[in-house]
């Protein structure tokens, strides 16, 4: 079954990590939730036990025609496993399960479990570039959520359960208490449960928790929300972030992110800096689960998904992958043995390089901060139609570009001129004048 026609519901698309660490040191003060002139969902209404649920679908809310927009809605009854659907990764990937007991609507929910004694939960996200959509500037979210009814938190405890955003792609800032991001390599929003500032025992709150440019400590921002998250009942959540706009290269303080719980604004801030670079967006968005950091489960606990719907917005124009035999979706990256980045400086250059086996060509970006893009003079030349006998890569290189590439086998021979002013292979920065000009049985 294709996954796209499975789960794309409305709208035209353009064309297509570790969430580690823990909240660290004192957490700041609390913001206050205000009052927000964006249109918060007016359909649920809080009522004791259960929520309501919600009346339409974000696909109401938006024009099918417009384009760079889509609305992902995910049914759980069309998957026989989470990964079908998302990318579960980190932590216990078992972790996550469908299940046929405490669903909200039609036969199947999405449970994950933290054992007593344990922090792990996994990521359960939904991976934008996989599906088609690249990195959209903008993420909206709904979905039905639920404590199971035996929840227990010690004091102090804090428990990530939901992903307004995360980017990896670009590095690995965006969790692991690794300090700040500097806006070229990887940020994260979360939100999590907590009994921090509680008035009682029993009662949890809502926290947001952002790695950001200006975040005032190494793990991330902490901040606990005055919400209530309830247990052992069915909440609707609404979530949104909207990536920071960007002049001349730096990060302007506009990021939004915001919250409902039951159709109530819960959570708002819009002066975050994410990024100093278009091309580090929202990659994944969704159920994320973590048991503090230091801290375990007290006891076992499960806390369950349904009714998952995401709304993109600012989706890139995708180059067509299909359309070149040698040009490769960034997303299939694991699917090759090594990768190469050729970074080009400050005039044009030419080169040709060799593999003993294959080699792709791709757009993406990686953790030293490098954006390949597409590059319409690479010519690739297999290793079955090569007069050597290797796979052969020739291209021109414009001034200050980046060119990358996925390869199976191994990276033999490079000819450049001039020399590019970085080479990395498989993750690691290389000297060209390590490689001769051309493989040595040729």
């Amino acid at each position: 079954m294709d996954r796209r026609t499975v789960l794309k519901t409305s709208g035209a698309v353009a064309a297509t990590v570790l969430v580690a660490g823990c909240p660290g040191g004192d957490p700041g003060e609390p913001a206050e939730p205000e009052e927000s002139d964006d249109d918060a969902p007016q359909d649920v209404a809080p009522e004791d036990g259960d929520s309501d649920g919600f009346e339409d679908s974000l696909a109401d809310q938006v024009d099918e025609e417009e384009p760079g927009t889509d609305v992902v809605r995910i049914d759980y009854d069309e998957f026989a496993e989470p990964t079908d659907v998302y990318r579960v990764w980190t932590g216990d990937p078992t972790a996550y399960s469908f299940v046929d007991n405490h669903t909200f609507d039609g036969e199947t929910a999405l449970r994950c479990e933290v054992p007593r004694g344990e922090n792990d939960g996994s990521n359960a996200a939904y991976w934008f570039p996989e599906n088609g959509y690249g990195q959209p500037l903008e993420v909206r979210q709904r979905a039905m959520v639920r404590l199971d009814g035996e929840w227990t938190m010690d004091e102090g405890d804090v428990c990530r359960f939901w992903c307004f955003g995360l980017n990896t792609e670009a590095g690995i800032q965006g969790s692991g208490v690794r300090g700040r991001p500097s806006g070229t390599d990887g940020w994260s929003s979360a939100l999590a449960v907590t009994n921090r500032e509680s008035r009682s025992n029993g009662e949890y709150k809502l926290a947001a928790y952002t790695y950001h440019m200006d975040q005032p400590w190494t793990s991330g921002e902490f901040e606990v929300i005055d919400a209530r998250v309830p247990v052992g009942e069915w909440f609707a959540l609404e979530t949104e972030v909207a990536m920071n706009t960007i002049d001349g290269g730096s990060a302007n303080a506009d990021g939004e992110v915001r919250c409902w719980l039951d159709g109530d604004l819960a959570y708002e801030r819009t002066d975050f800096r994410w990024t100093t670079i278009e091309e580090q967006a929202v990659e994944y968005a969704g159920p994320l689960v973590r048991y503090g950091g230091g801290e375990t489960a007290p006891t076992d606990l499960e806390i369950y998904y349904d009714e998952h719907e995401l709304l993109a917005d600012g989706i890139p124009e995708i180059p067509p992958y299909d359309q070149d035999p040698h040009f490769e979706d960034p997303a299939n990256m694991d699917a090759y043995e090594g990768r190469v980045t050729y970074v080009n400086g400050d005039e044009t250059a030419t080169y040709r390089f060799y593999v003993d086996g294959e080699v792709v060509h791709t757009d993406w970006s990686n953790v030293d901060g490098h954006q390949a893009r597409y590059n319409d003079a690479v010519d690739i030349t297999p290793a079955d139609d090569s007069d050597s006998g290797y796979a052969t890569v020739e291209a021109t290189a414009e001034p200050n570009t980046v060119d990358g590439y996925f390869f199976d086998g191994e990276f033999v021979a490079l000819d450049a001129s001039p020399d590019p002013i970085e080479l990395w292979v498989s993750g690691e920065q290389v000297e060209p004048v390590d490689y001769p000009s051309s493989p040595t049985d040729a």
